[in-house]
């Protein structure tokens, strides 16, 4: 039954995305004050109905793909997972995350974006060992909350840029879906942005700031993304997230994942929308238990923002 109520959960996500599908008009304000949208493309480029002018698709898919973009959106992903490790065990697990992930740009008066980005997770059968009965047992529910505020901006060179603050909030349903503590540290993005594509990086780090405190977290992220334009709205590429805990024993630190996937975007009605599907393996884990093979599924309408103003 509990299962149930997540997937109801997940389901009015979803619905949530498709009654939300607006095109944001502060996409037209931009590229109107700068002449060129981030993703270099000219003004000409731009169509769509009066008061709604869109871009390309090439260049809004490398648009949706940029960490400092001017466009609001709703990302919704779904991801399973299955794992490894030296736990008994370990090899048989599997399990599904649902996040919900708004992206919320502010434009400046200077050209800047302060963007916020929440991410709402749901955790299906996520497996939690028990050392007293030595086995895993599966739990679902919400997970902790995490969120980036930053501040940054695209050149017209294509150089992107971003800096801010990554948190995480104690929102988990169950102790096994979150670590109970407050955690903050920096979040900085680099990158690059051209008519060919999309690379980055995008770094954060986060220590417990409140909370639990019978255990410390030192919690390193870096995801590297790579974007790959083949026409046509066309992507090929990938966005593997390298992360390193600097609190776990020794051969339990570092998880380095590879990745490759492809993305198209395309529009229903005048409304832009992004699926993409990638896949992950990783080819270094925690040594006692780590995922193994990740298949990701994103589906991210364009929206109006709520929060900006006309």
């Amino acid at each position: 039954m509990k299962q149930l109520k997540y997937l109801t959960m997940f389901a009015r996500f979803f619905m949530l995305s498709a009654s939300s599908y607006v095109y944001a008009r502060e996409a037209t304000e931009a590229a109107d004050n700068q002449k060129l949208s981030p993703a270099g493309e000219s003004a000409k480029e731009l169509k769509g109905p009066p008061g709604a002018p869109q871009l390309g698709n090439d260049a809004l898919a490398r648009e949706l793909s940029n960490p400092t973009t001017f466009l609001a959106s709703l990302a919704n992903k779904i991801k399973y997972t299955t794992f490894k490790g030296d736990l008994p065990g370990a090899d048989d697990q599997g399990a599904w995350t649902y996040t919900f992930q708004p992206v919320l740009p502010f434009p400046q008066s200077n050209g800047y974006n302060l963007i916020f980005r929440p991410g709402f997770p749901v955790l299906i059968d996520q497996p939690s060992f028990d050392a007293a009965k030595v086995e895993f047992d599966s739990e679902t529910g919400m997970g902790d909350i995490s969120f980036d505020l930053v501040y940054g901006k695209t050149l017209k060179s294509g150089l992107l840029w971003s800096a801010g603050i990554f948190g995480v909030l104690p929102t988990a349903t169950d102790d096994a879906l979150g670590a109970d503590q407050w955690k903050l540290g920096p979040d900085i993005v680099l990158g690059l942005i051209k008519k060919w594509g999309v690379l980055g990086i995008l770094y954060t780090h986060v220590w417990d700031v409140a909370g639990e405190d019978d255990f410390d977290t030192s919690f390193s992220s870096l995801q590297y993304f790579y974007f790959f334009s083949i026409g046509d709205g066309w992507q090929i590429g990938a966005g593997p997230t390298i992360a390193y805990d600097w609190e776990a024993d020794s051969g339990n630190k570092l998880t380095l994942p590879a990745g490759l996937g492809v993305a198209k975007t395309t529009r229903i009605g005048d409304t832009p929308l992004k699926l993409a599907l990638q896949v992950f393996k990783t080819v270094e884990r925690p040594d006692d238990f780590g995922s193994d093979w990740s298949v990701e599924l994103t589906v991210t309408p364009v929206i109006k923002n709520p929060f900006v103003k006309n």
